[in-house]
């Protein structure tokens, strides 16, 4: 008893009077707390563009020439396989971000119909039940389209339109149109997703090059006066996703759209009234490219963001620095007979030889963080 008694006042003068180190993991805790409240009132939003190649629903369309992807036709397009397609594209869909949760925002290229959509969504609950889907009907002569899958829940749609591209003055071309998206994001933000596939380079680059400046210069034309507004101080935002057939360093990209590589030294100081170019990071262990042809790899499939988004200011939609990146695992890949050391997308034909691959094409990925409203404003 006479030990507890006098280590009393020891303990009461220890309470009184903190020391140094309470005084120092009060503080550690304090801002500890205040930083992981501080996280908690950002939200992140995930786009991917995914060129999913040929998916085609295996039901003859009249008014499209899709009879190879029939199980009659040359690819010999059984239900079997356009299942084990639609399997394919949701687990790339829920594995993109790492197992966490599938991209909010996925612009998909080379979609027949709004049948596959559906029959995609059906494949996963949590898909069926979050997401909803665009998707243009163009004049191309396969009927392969552009499409968005957005969660409701991240994204309130607005309204959308469908963009033509028949260039005017020059010999008709039957191509998928553009597809142009308005939505409202939690925070308040308005974003635009322009989802895009370039025509293509058959008939040569020279031949097929004014298709695709013309589609660039239509993107132009939509999306200066929406640049215009961020520049006079409105919380609009612009993403353009999609495949370009062409490099970011082509003409539809960098001089047509104007849109410049970031990061980089020239693009550090944004230009409030320019578009940029996500650069997919390069670590160990990532891609070299989007796509590759004959051992050469590139990034035809790109992310373009406005000023807006690289602001370093917080207060609305950012963009996460250095998380665009290049969707890959090893299941997505093989290793290629021609010169690459990196596995090269594993497609689902070679020529109409079923090889049994998810695409041809590899994502591409990339994050931003908004503003979760406060309390008082819900």
């Amino acid at each position: 008893m006479n030990d507890t008694t006098a280590s009393a006042p020891h303990t009461s003068h220890l309470l009184r009077r903190p020391s140094a180190l309470r005084l120092s993991l009060l503080l550690l805790a304090f801002l500890l707390g205040d930083a992981k409240a501080a996280a908690q009132e950002r939200a992140e939003l995930w786009v991917m563009s995914y060129n999913v190649e040929n998916l085609f629903d295996p039901e003859d369309d009249p008014s499209k020439a899709d009879e190879d992807f029939l199980p009659e036709g040359s690819y010999h397009w059984t239900k079997t396989r356009y299942r084990t397609k639609l399997m394919q594209v949701a687990t790339v869909l829920s594995s993109a971000r790492e197992g966490l949760y599938s991209p909010d925002l996925i612009g998909l290229v080379e979609v027949e119909s709004a049948r596959c959509l559906e029959d995609l969504l059906r494949l996963q609950t949590r898909l069926s039940e979050e997401y909803s889907y665009l998707i243009t009907e163009g004049a191309d002569r396969r009927g392969i389209d552009v499409a968005l899958l957005y969660r409701r829940s991240a994204f309130q749609l607005l309204g959308w339109e469908q963009i033509d591209l028949q260039p005017p003055g020059v010999e008709p071309l039957a191509t998928r149109p553009l597809l142009h998206a308005l939505g409202r994001l939690p925070s308040g933000d308005s974003l635009h997703i322009f989802v895009c596939h370039l025509p293509s380079r058959r008939g040569g680059a020279r031949h097929s090059q004014p298709y695709r400046d013309h589609a660039a210069s239509l993107l132009a034309a939509r999306c200066q006066p929406l640049l215009q507004q961020a520049v006079e101080g409105a919380r609009c935002h612009i993403l353009i996703l999609g495949d370009f057939n062409g490099t970011p360093d082509e003409a539809p990209t960098r001089r047509i759209l104007g849109a410049q590589p970031y990061p980089s030294d020239a693009a550090m100081q944004a230009s409030p009234a320019k578009l940029y170019y996500l650069q997919p990071r390069q670590g160990k262990g990532e891609p070299p490219g989007s796509y590759c042809y004959q051992g050469i790899w590139s990034y035809l499939d790109q992310i373009l963001a406005s000023a807006s988004l690289l602001e370093q200011e917080p207060k609305g939609l950012r963009y996460l620095p250095h998380s665009s990146r290049v969707v890959f695992f090893p299941w997505l890949g093989e290793q290629a007979k021609e010169r690459s050391d990196f596995p090269r997308p594993r497609r689902s034909y070679l020529g109409t030889y079923y090889h049994g691959g998810y695409s041809d094409h590899y994502p591409v990925l990339a994050g931003f963080s908004y503003p979760l409203p406060s309390e008082s404003a819900k």
